[in-house]
């Protein structure tokens, strides 16, 4: 498994005006009343996310799944990668703006692929979770 700390990067975004600029288009952007024009529109994203105040956030999306490694077809990678939902929808879904996370080998399943989300929720998930700010700090 590869994996690669997210706290250091995230900071490293923050500390860019450019970038906590495009994580207010939450908030910044034209609205329809009544239209869904994107996910901060559903009342899933203001049931969770709007109870947190109207502060800089960043919310995250996990996704997993797995890819060829190689041309051969031999071994597959599961890559593990962070889509930023606060930033506007036209660069959200570019590569530059995905967080690679972890890197792990195709062929592990169920427990054998959970102690290195265990480790990633103990090394790093659970602190950005409970005490995010601490990123805010250098803003």
């Amino acid at each position: 498994m590869f994996y690669f700390p997210l706290v250091p990067r995230l900071k490293a975004l923050l500390a860019t005006e450019a970038f906590r600029h495009l994580l207010r288009h939450e908030f910044d952007r034209p609205k329809v009343k009544g239209l869904i024009s994107d996910i901060y529109d559903t009342s899933a994203w203001r049931e969770f996310v709007s109870s947190l105040g109207d502060g800089l956030r960043i919310m995250l999306q996990y996704c997993v799944d797995g890819i060829p490694a190689f041309a051969a077809d031999t071994k597959s990678l599961k890559p593990a990668e962070f889509i930023i939902l606060s930033l506007p929808p036209s660069v959200r879904g570019q590569a530059k703006n995905i967080l690679l996370h972890m890197l792990l080998p195709g062929d592990l399943k169920g427990l054998a692929q959970k102690k290195f989300y265990d480790f990633a929720a103990t090394f790093e998930m659970n602190e950005l979770f409970t005490r995010g700010s601490l990123l805010c700090c250098i803003c």
